[in-house]
């Protein structure tokens, strides 16, 4: 699924922590002068229970929390959204916060296992992105009534300056998707590796997106039709699929194009900097658009804390905190008004996505149970190049 997305290599950012100058994240002030409202710390000592992934939060963020609030906070770490999920919808999940894609917003909202947000109780509500805002409102939190936003990221195109200049002969910027998915410009850049993430939605999403048909279609034919296309037009010129290994590899030199996640690859272009200063990485957003993903703090039902959770929502909701988490996570927040504390990375939209390039992107839904099966038989084709008959795609016969 492509909610694993970079959370499953935290691991990386740890590797930075030493060896690179970019973690501002270090310099944290927990000093209340910084935050944009105050803190009023409970009388007596509250506790918060909290799930995170591992290492996927600055570490200075709930020491100062727990500081300024007086408030004890229990982090759990959780290893899969659907087993977060699963104890949310539950109504009984032990937590007063958790931290979760957005894609499952729509059926924890339908089946009121969260809690609808009191506005009022977030001051900080006023310094958030709308443009980010209006975007999860179009499919996962329509009127943005339940989750705030923790981080956000895109899929895009990571390229070896470099090697890409050398097979093509002259400088290129891979800006497209027709660099991953039209075997004319695929087949020179299989010459220096290739990879494609091993996510049927991120995949499937952005050919279908690219081709110009709506990349949430529960059309089972258009499907077919990409699989077909992706076995011929595609697998051929790829080096593999999959979505831990290629950042070592890229950062290596021994890939030269990738379709990657924002934050796993921004990471993997600045290591490149320590550790092969020769390579020279890069990071861009197709022209055409792409995936823009989102990862919530939310209030589910059942919390037995809840002035401690809008006092913590609204605490990473801070332009400071939210900037300083930034910097360590190596991802955009959903905060205005912060730029001044964000590391230089950040100054590249293809890092930190102007408005308009926002609104160019499109948001995944969740597929009902029986398409996805059909979709991920639709992948293990295309992964394996298995060429196959056609169910409900019927090509025109000449």
């Amino acid at each position: 699924m492509l909610l694993t997305k970079l959370k499953k290599t935290s691991y990386i950012v740890a590797l930075f922590i030493g060896c690179s100058g970019l973690l501002s994240a270090a310099d944290f002030q927990c000093n209340e002068k910084l935050l944009s409202s105050p803190i009023t710390p409970f009388k007596t000592k509250q506790t918060l229970n909290f799930t995170n992934w591992a290492d996927y939060m600055s570490p200075d963020l709930i020491p100062c929390f727990s500081k300024l609030s007086n408030t004890r906070v229990r982090l759990s770490y959780t290893t899969d959204d659907n087993m977060t999920r699963a104890k949310v919808m539950t109504g009984a999940s032990g937590f007063d916060v958790i931290e979760q894609g957005a894609l499952y917003l729509p059926s924890e909202i339908k089946s009121h296992a969260l809690i609808q947000l009191d506005k009022s109780k977030l001051p900080n509500w006023a310094h958030r992105n709308k443009a980010i805002y209006d975007k999860i409102s179009e499919i996962n939190d329509p009127g943005n009534n339940y989750a705030v936003v923790y981080t956000y990221g895109t899929t895009g195109i990571a390229y070896n300056v470099k090697e890409v200049a050398k097979v093509f002969g002259h400088p290129v910027v891979p800006n497209s998707w027709k660099y991953l998915f039209d075997p004319t410009y695929l087949k020179t850049l299989s010459k220096c590796g290739v990879s494609l993430l091993d996510e049927p939605e991120q995949v499937f999403g952005n050919y279908f997106y690219y081709a110009g048909i709506d990349p949430n279609t529960t059309d089972k034919a258009a499907y077919e039709k990409a699989a077909l296309y992706l076995i011929k037009n595609v697998r051929p010129y790829i080096k593999y699929f999959d979505s831990n290994k290629y950042q070592n590899d890229f950062t290596a030199g021994n890939l030269c194009v990738v379709m990657g996640y924002s934050g796993d690859v921004v990471r993997s272009v600045e290591r490149a900097k320590e550790i092969n200063p020769d390579q020279i990485l890069k990071y861009v957003l197709p022209a055409e658009g792409t995936n823009i993903w989102f990862d919530m703090l939310m209030i589910p039902k059942g919390a037995k804390n809840l002035d401690a959770a809008y006092a913590f929502l609204n605490f990473n909701m801070d332009p400071y905190v939210a900037a300083m988490n930034s910097n360590y996570i190596y991802q955009p927040n959903g905060v205005v008004d912060n730029s001044q504390y964000l590391n230089d990375l950040f100054k590249d939209p293809n890092v930190n996505p102007t408005e308009a390039m926002i609104k160019k992107m499109y948001v995944l839904s969740m597929h009902p149970p029986e398409l996805q099966a059909f979709v991920s038989k639709m992948w293990m084709y295309v992964k394996y190049g298995i060429n196959f008959t056609p169910k409900y795609y019927h090509p025109k016969q000449k």
